[in-house]
């Protein structure tokens, strides 16, 4: 039997040279990668020329995986190159990516797959070419958005960039972003380095190397035990404050004594800075709120502060509810969803401020470039939903009822002090510096937001 045909191309406002360097870089695989069927890599390619072999594990059923290796062949700069499988689950698998000139600035982006299913699984050619297509699409998305994003900064320098916190969601993609658009990302980690681009420190011994800052150009710290991990007990609050508050006030401390600073620091800050605020729109110049997570959001921005000292630009990145299904709260609700058992919480009345993903990577490369961005700086989308229309949204994306509410009373035997202070409090936050300093939104829309992270096309 004949090998299947599969392709999917794209037209892209850039050129062809820029579209494949992007192929070429660390990171591209990592932003390529399902959040619905992430594949992992055991061994990593170091280029994409001929002879260079990368080795993944497919997911199969719950923790197992199939390992597939692939060799690179065909390769011609800024043209096209080829993944071929030596070994793994399809009887035959060659991939061609093209780069086809269209005009002065643009280009088509072409994926070719000619493939063969194992002996005995032709009827199975239908689905597979399904997810090929939502693949697909998704890869091409993201290509575009990147690219994009990365276009406004394109004449700017090349950064080094040293990230703490570089193994979370938000951490990981970041480290990919940001590295696809050519800069060098180091890794702050806690371990010994195992890499050449990790260094690393102890926040909690108070052990910090000034040697990790040699020829850094920007600090981005999103390290800190996570918020909603765990319920709160006193315990793993004292944790919260401490892991946010020390490690914050240790790096900053550290730049301010170095005799070449860093051009910026960024640091991951919260929307719960301003506490339940109702149905107030609320800005960055809005002032901090009472309870636990407002208190803690300006004690760990205020360490930062008051340990730089204005020696460097400041931005704290206050993040509100990020959609991707890797992390966060998206990834708590899709499986509830999914079962058709969604619906708003508690009254559904409190306002969701919420941000997909891509734009959170957008704003924090916008405030690396952008001088004027110093200070606390809303990482929202423009426009924030009640949570009653969050659930409809997220539901109509999965093409499933959302209607069934969670009542506050379980929410709190649930998750204790956690479901007032995050999930039913009310904080309509909206991204004005951002908006002023020039950041456009690559998506506005909540439902946009959601099949885009998601990977559903809006005609699936």
């Amino acid at each position: 039997m004949a090998p299947r045909a599969f392709v999917w191309e794209s037209q892209l406002a850039h050129l062809p040279s820029d579209v494949f360097a992007w192929h070429t870089r660390p990171g591209a695989f990592q932003r390529f990668n399902p959040p619905w069927r992430p594949v992992r890599v055991t061994k990593e390619p170091g280029s994409i020329q001929d002879g260079a072999s990368i080795t993944l594990a497919l997911p199969l059923l719950g923790p197992l995986k199939i390992p597939w290796l692939l060799i690179h062949r065909d390769y011609r700069e800024s043209e096209q190159f080829c993944d071929e499988q030596v070994s793994g689950p399809f009887r035959s698998w060659k991939h061609t990516h093209s780069f086809i000139p269209l005009g002065p600035s643009s280009c088509l982006m072409r994926d070719s797959i000619l493939f063969e299913l194992p002996r005995g699984t032709s009827f199975l050619a239908p689905l597979f070419e399904r997810e090929l297509r939502r693949l697909f699409y998704f890869r091409h998305a993201v290509l575009k958005n990147d690219l994009s994003l990365h276009s406004r900064f394109k004449s700017t320098a090349r950064k080094t960039i040293l990230i703490s916190g570089s193994s979370g969601f938000i951490g990981t993609a970041l480290c990919a972003f940001l590295s696809t658009a050519g800069h060098t990302v180091i890794r702050l980690v806690r371990a010994a380095p195992s890499a050449a681009n990790e260094r690393s420190w102890d926040p909690e011994r108070g052990e910090l190397d000034p040697a990790v800052f040699d020829g850094v150009d920007v600090v981005i710290h999103l390290g800190g035990e996570g918020l909603l991990s765990k319920r709160w007990t006193a315990e793993f609050k004292e944790r919260i404050v401490s892991s946010r508050v020390k490690s914050s006030f240790l790096l900053c401390h550290a730049i301010s004594n170095l005799p070449r600073k860093p051009e910026v620091v960024l640091m991951a800050s919260a929307t719960g800075f301003y506490g339940d605020t109702g149905d107030t729109i609320t800005d960055e110049l809005s002032p901090a709120g009472s309870g636990f997570l407002a208190e803690t959001s300006h004690a760990w921005e205020l360490s930062a502060s008051r340990a730089l000292n204005d020696t460097t630009r400041l931005v704290s990145l206050r993040i509100g509810t990020v959609l991707n299904p890797r992390g966060g709260a998206l990834k708590e609700m899709l499986p509830v969803f999914k079962l058709g058992a969604g619906g708003p919480l508690g009254s559904g009345k409190q306002f969701v401020s919420w941000i997909a993903l891509q734009d959170l990577l957008g704003i924090i490369e916008h405030s690396i470039f952008t001088q004027s961005v110093r200070g606390p700086i809303n990482v929202v989308a423009p426009e924030p939903v009640r949570n009653r229309e969050f659930a409809i949204a997220l539901g109509r994306a999965l093409r499933r009822p959302a209607f069934i509410p969670t009542p506050a009373p379980l929410l709190r035997l649930m998750f204790g002090e956690v479901a007032d202070a995050a999930l039913l409090s009310s904080c309509r936050v909206v991204p004005t510096k951002a908006l002023e300093s020039g950041y456009v939104f690559q998506f506005a829309d909540l439902l946009d937001a959601i099949r885009f992270e998601c990977g559903i096309s809006p005609g699936s």
